[in-house]
């Protein structure tokens, strides 16, 4: 009887030490280039994003055609909706040189604002196939009441073989959401 706690506690160290370690993965803005600091835009943009509840968690989720795979060790280094808030934003910075993606809009007087709210309505994400999001969004240009809306899909063209392949296709595919919404930009 005196060895049990031993034993136990034996046991309990050894499922700690063979512990798989969990990696964390980011999306990054595309084209990958440093852009230059910027003092000077002569429009405001407040992006607001969101993703279905099944894939802004903390874990990486695959698709599959009957249901989903949740990554226990595979893992988003912030929520995934925060991620792809950040990187839509400076994705279209670098492709709207003249403006500047605020999460919310600053008091500026006499730079107009333009609200973009994009909602991804579903993702695909696999290894070995093309990640794809299904997208709509709104754009409001403040200064006159337009409102322009979109729906549209994008897919990589990748076909990642590991997780970090498949951040980079996701990222891909909010670059060509950028390019998208760049187009929605009054004046642009």
């Amino acid at each position: 009887m005196k060895l049990l706690p031993m034993a136990l506690s034996v046991l309990a160290l050894c499922g700690c030490a063979t512990r798989q370690p969990d990696h964390f993965y980011v999306l990054g803005a595309q084209p990958a280039a440093a852009t230059e600091s910027r003092t000077q835009f002569d429009r405001q943009i407040t992006l607001r994003v969101t993703v279905p509840s099944l894939f802004d968690r903390a874990e990486v989720v695959l698709t599959a055609p009957n249901g989903v795979t949740v990554l226990d060790h595979e893992r988003w280094a912030a929520p995934l909706a925060d991620l792809v808030t950040a990187t839509l934003g400076q994705d279209i910075e670098r492709r709207q040189v003249n403006a500047v993606v605020l999460p919310r809009s600053e008091d500026q007087a006499g730079i107009p604002v333009i609200r973009m709210a994009v909602e991804i309505d579903d993702m695909t994400t696999r290894l070995d196939a093309p990640v794809a999001i299904e997208t709509h969004w709104r754009v409001t240009d403040t200064r006159t009441g337009k409102v322009s809306l979109g729906r549209d899909s994008f897919a990589s063209t990748q076909r990642p073989k590991d997780y970090a392949q498949l951040a980079d296709a996701l990222s891909a595919c909010i670059a060509l959401l950028s390019e998208r919404l760049v187009r929605e930009i009054p004046g642009t």
